[in-house]
């Protein structure tokens, strides 16, 4: 792969890591008050909401984001095989926040909906990659580059599964009813799988299972709906049990942790 190439990959990651921090206010400053999330949020809310303060959480995936777009464009990494393998995938991830903003600002959400789907397959996929080279050769590669991105998806992943409570929502379903509590139930179910195929498989587990569980704890809190909130709670337990039994049977403790 040539030297261009690589300034091209590194660059592209690097433009769309700053440019899903800038995303919402240029969303709020072209579309004025009615773009702005919460009240969205608020408009349509399921029973797999999180409660509002988990959003919080942006500040630091931004800020992860940032520092592994600043590692990764160092001219002494652009080569490395480990950006060859996941920077257009991570590219593709910040593109894929950066316009959900937007999207989502302008009340289309079952286009945000698969906008946040393709933002965790591309996380997925980043993930998958980098796992398969072995264990990072660096510090600096273990918590500027794989701990952001695992960081990314727990968090993006429970998200994208509550987005579809949001679109559920936004097309008609009604904020209460049984089968509304069991399809709930059965997202947080799925989002659980997921979950449970990642920190089963993949390294650098650790970031996953904090944003991941923090998504978790904010929908138990959140939530109206008792079930939802048993559903939450068990597969918070779940993940940290099949964590901890991974890593205590590994012999690569802190690859299966921190990449």
């Amino acid at each position: 792969m040539s030297v261009v190439s690589d300034r091209l990959r590194s660059t592209t990651v690097a433009v769309f890591a700053v440019a899903q921090v800038l995303s919402a206010p240029l969303t709020s400053v072209a579309l004025g008050p009615s773009s702005d999330q919460g009240p969205i949020s608020d408009a349509n809310q399921s029973p797999v909401t999180p409660a509002g303060y988990a959003f919080a959480i942006w500040g630091l995936i931004y800020l992860a984001s940032l520092a592994l777009a600043a590692y990764q464009v160092l001219p002494s990494q652009q080569a490395r095989r480990v950006h060859r393998t996941t920077g257009w995938w991570l590219a593709g991830a910040f593109a894929a926040s950066t316009v959900w903003v937007p999207i989502f600002g302008s009340q289309t959400i079952w286009l945000s909906q698969l906008v946040i789907i393709t933002l965790v397959v591309c996380l997925a996929i980043a993930t998958h990659r980098f796992t398969r080279l072995g264990a990072a050769e660096t510090a600096a590669e273990r918590y500027l580059f794989r701990m952001p991105v695992t960081t990314y998806l727990g968090w993006a992943t429970f998200a994208c599964f509550a987005g579809f409570g949001t679109t559920f929502r936004s097309l008609g379903m009604p904020a209460e009813a049984r089968w509304v509590s069991e399809i709930s139930v059965v997202l947080v179910l799925s989002a659980t799988i997921m979950a449970l195929f990642i920190v089963g498989r993949l390294a650098a587990v650790l970031g996953f299972v904090l944003t991941g569980c923090w998504a978790l704890v904010a929908v138990a809190i959140g939530t109206y709906v008792d079930s939802v909130r048993l559903a939450a709670i068990l597969a918070i337990t779940v993940v940290l049990a099949v964590v901890i039994g991974r890593t205590l049977r590994s012999p690569e403790r802190d690859v299966v942790l921190l990449g």
